[in-house]
């Protein structure tokens, strides 16, 4: 008798856990995102990836419009170096003295002050 009071009993602690088990709401939780989080998670994704886009473009363009204005400052400089150069020599060569030295030497020519004529800007 023994036994069969400690099966009852098993069997009647067994019942009253599976009752409370059957009976005690489940909670289900929902781990899935919705269409409407998707897009926007992915509208998201997509305008900060077009935004990066633009400032690499933009920053990639404003380097390589730096590097051209360097080069044509680089090659004005020389050009106004040259230009000086240039005139320097146009002074030097258009000096009187040395046009009247041509002249008279290389060129066989004398200086007649009677046919001089004076020509003014």
């Amino acid at each position: 008798m023994n036994n069969l009071a400690r099966k009852l009993e098993r069997k009647k602690v067994y019942d009253t856990t599976e009752y409370q088990q059957q009976n005690q709401p489940q909670i289900k939780r929902k781990l899935r995102i919705t269409s409407g989080e998707k897009f926007l998670y992915f509208s998201t994704v997509a305008g900060l990836v077009f935004a990066s886009y633009l400032v690499i473009s933009t920053f990639a363009s404003i380097y390589i419009v730096n590097s051209e204005i360097h080069t044509l400052e680089r090659s004005i400089s020389a050009q106004v170096t040259n230009n000086e150069a240039l005139q320097l020599q146009v002074t030097e060569l258009s000096a009187p003295n040395r046009i009247l030295h041509i002249a008279t030497n290389e060129l066989g020519m004398s200086l007649n002050d009677k046919n001089v004529k004076v020509v003014q800007n």
